[in-house]
């Protein structure tokens, strides 16, 4: 696979179990698929090429001709509610190919907020239930979650980084849980605020230095477990920047008044504290 996201010829006839000659052959006579050409002339193809072809190859196996199958693709309609269980299918089986197909297809279809909110997220939770029920193992619920993780990654880039002080956004020493404070991340910079993600688990004192360094406006701490909060002493959050807001799952008013923070409860509340020029009223003290 290129730097670029794109496979060669050779690649693709590896993955799909289709030869380089039919690949050309289909692409002279069907006009299907069509790579894209490097300056040399040499094909690349689309993450999406390769779930295509590997959905036709199986359409022939089931006993129809190339030509049939290949107006079949290229006549069906994408049915965006049929993203969420592609890409869950797709991660479960371990096609990441096929998933980041999928996910590319919900992007151009949604945009970033949208592809987040329809695609994303519901599979995260359909990942997580699976995993709670049973259904799934954890090496499965790892595979899928890492997967979507680099999406939100992604996702991120694809906002910018909104000028000004910045906003650090972690979890709490001993969370690794970070899906929270990366939609957190996400949500202040879809509002224009520059939230500057720093990856789950950050130490306190290495927090600090940091906000001093860059001279954050604001830390934010997003906790799913509550077991982190209440292994940390009185106070430790209170002097990490001038503004320290906690919120999630694991969160609570009452933690958040003894750690020295500001308690906050979604996303909508977090930005309207952090667009007030005070801050607001100190909640949870």
């Amino acid at each position: 696979m290129t730097s670029s996201g794109v496979y060669t010829i050779a690649e693709v006839e590896a993955m799909t179990g289709l030869s380089a000659e039919v690949l050309r052959q289909w692409e002279r006579r069907y006009g299907f698929p069509k790579p894209r050409r490097t300056p040399g002339g040499h094909r690349l193809y689309s993450a999406e090429d390769v779930e295509a072809l590997k959905t036709i190859k199986r359409w022939l196996e089931e006993g129809a001709t190339p030509k049939a199958a290949i107006r079949r693709y290229l006549a069906q309609e994408v049915r965006p509610e049929d993203l969420g269980t592609g890409l869950l299918e797709a991660l479960l089986r371990g096609d990441l190919a096929g998933a980041e197909a999928l996910f590319r297809r919900g992007l151009r279809f949604w945009g970033p907020e949208g592809v987040l909110e329809h695609l994303l997220l519901p599979v995260l939770r359909e990942v997580g239930e699976a995993w709670h029920r049973g259904e799934i193992g954890v090496a499965e619920e790892h595979l899928a979650t890492t997967f979507l993780r680099a999406r939100l990654h992604e996702l991120l880039d694809l906002v910018g980084f909104p000028p000004g002080a910045p906003i650090l956004v972690t979890t709490p020493p001993g969370e690794r849980h970070e899906i929270g404070a990366m939609l957190v991340a996400f949500s202040l910079r879809r509002r224009g605020l520059p939230a500057l993600y720093l990856g789950p688990d950050t130490p306190l004192p290495d927090l600090k230095r940091l906000g001093e360094r860059l001279q954050a406006r604001a830390v934010v701490l997003s906790a799913l477990l509550s077991e982190p909060l209440k292994a940390l002493p009185q106070g430790a959050l209170s002097r990490l920047a001038p503004r320290v807001y906690l919120g999630g799952q694991g969160a609570s008013p009452e933690e958040a008044k003894r750690l020295g923070a500001r308690f906050v409860e979604g996303l909508e509340a977090l930005a309207e504290e952090l667009q007030s020029p005070e801050g607001g009223e100190r909640k949870g003290t």
